[in-house]
C-alpha cells in the first residue's frame, strides 16, 4: 500500500484559501491542524486535514466564527454546510446551468464533456468564453464551496473544458505578423482556467500565443520572452492565490524584462490587490485585454 501523501504548509494555504499564520494560530488554540513534523520543523498534513480545512473555509466564508467550527470533525461540518445549503440553486432556471449541474453530479463523466461540447459548438468559441465560462466557474465554485460538489467532481469540470478549449484554440491560426503573446501563472498557481479563457480571446484577435502552461519561475519567463521576441508578457492569478506574493512577482518579471515586452497581470487575484505597479498593465476584463492587443498593433 502506498504512503497517504501529505501537504506541505504552502501547499496547504494554496489548496484549502487559509494563510500560514492562521494555521498555526488554529494549531495552538484548538489543536488543529496538527500536522506531522520533519527533523527540521517543517509542518505536513495529511488529505483529510486539508479535507477538513476546506470545509472549515466553506463555513468561515459564510460567515461562522473559527471558534465555532475549526473544532468540529469532518462529518460535523459536512452536516453543518448541508444545513446551510439553499433549497433551490439560484441556477435552477437556466436550462444551460441546471443540465451541467445534473451531469457534473451523474456517475457518467463522459456526459460533462458532450454537454459542454455542444454549448461550445453552438455559441461559438468567444461566446462560450466570454458569457457561458464565467457563469459555469461560478456555479462549480459555489457548488464546492457549499460541499455539494466533490473535489473530483470539480476535477472533472476543470479538464473537460480546459480540453475543449485547447482543441479549438489548436484549430485557430495566427495571422502574420501579429503580435507574440508569452502566457503562463506564477509557481504554486495551479489555476489555470483564467489563463486558457485569456488564451482562446487572444488567439480569436489572430495573436501569436505561446503557453507554458501553469507554474513558471519568474526567471523562466523572462528567458523565454526573450528567446521568442515576444511582445507581452501576460499572468493570470486565481482568488486563491495569496495576495502578498503577487506584487513581488510581477515586480521579479518586470525588472527582468526589456521595457519593449509589455507586462500584463489579470485574474480575480489581481482585482482584489489595493496598489497597482506602474509598468504592468491590468485587465477589468478579458475584452478590453484584447482591445489592447488590437490597439497595439494597429499603432505599431
Amino acid at each position: 500500500m502506498n504512503a497517504q501523501r501529505l501537504f506541505s504548509i504552502s501547499e496547504v494555504e494554496l489548496e484549502a484559501g487559509l494563510t500560514k499564520d492562521i494555521l498555526r494560530k488554529w494549531e495552538t488554540r484548538f489543536g488543529f491542524p496538527l500536522p506531522s513534523r520533519k527533523p527540521n520543523g517543517e509542518r505536513f498534513y495529511s488529505r483529510n486535514d486539508v479535507d477538513r480545512l476546506m470545509a472549515i473555509k466553506r463555513l468561515l466564508d459564510s460567515g461562522m466564527r473559527p471558534s465555532v467550527v475549526v473544532p468540529l470533525s469532518f462529518s460535523k461540518l459536512n452536516a453543518l454546510a448541508s444545513q446551510q445549503c439553499a433549497v433551490e440553486h439560484p441556477w435552477a432556471n437556466d436550462k444551460f446551468l441546471k443540465s451541467v449541474w445534473q451531469v457534473l453530479k451523474s456517475p457518467d463523466p463522459s456526459l460533462v464533456r458532450s454537454v459542454l461540447s455542444q454549448s461550445l459548438v453552438s455559441s461559438g468559441l468567444r461566446e462560450f468564453v466570454l458569457s457561458k465560462m464565467p457563469e459555469l466557474i461560478n456555479m462549480v465554485g459555489r457548488g464546492w464551496e457549499s460541499g455539494e460538489l466533490a473535489v473530483h467532481q470539480e476535477h472533472v469540470f476543470s479538464e473537460c473544458i480546459s480540453s475543449l478549449l485547447l482543441e479549438s484554440i489548436g484549430r485557430i491560426q495566427p495571422l502574420p505578423g501579429s503580435p507574440r503573446v508569452l502566457m503562463s501563472t506564477p509557481p504554486e498557481e495551479r489555476h489555470d482556467l483564467g489563463l486558457l479563457m485569456l488564451h482562446s480571446i487572444l488567439a480569436l484577435t489572430g495573436a501569436q500565443c505561446i503557453s507554458l502552461g501553469a507554474e513558471t519561475p519568474g526567471t523562466d519567463l523572462v528567458a523565454a520572452a526573450n528567446s521568442y521576441g515576444v511582445n507581452v508578457v501576460a499572468l493570470s492569478f486565481s482568488i486563491a492565490y495569496p495576495s502578498r506574493r503577487i506584487l513581488p512577482f510581477l515586480e521579479q518579471v518586470r525588472a527582468g524584462l526589456p521595457d519593449k515586452i509589455q507586462l500584463w497581470a489579470g485574474g480575480a487575484g489581481v482585482e482584489k490587490l489595493r496598489r497597482k505597479l506602474q509598468d504592468v498593465q491590468t485587465f477589468a476584463s478579458l475584452e478590453l485585454a484584447a482591445e489592447a492587443l488590437i490597439k497595439s498593433t494597429n499603432c505599431s
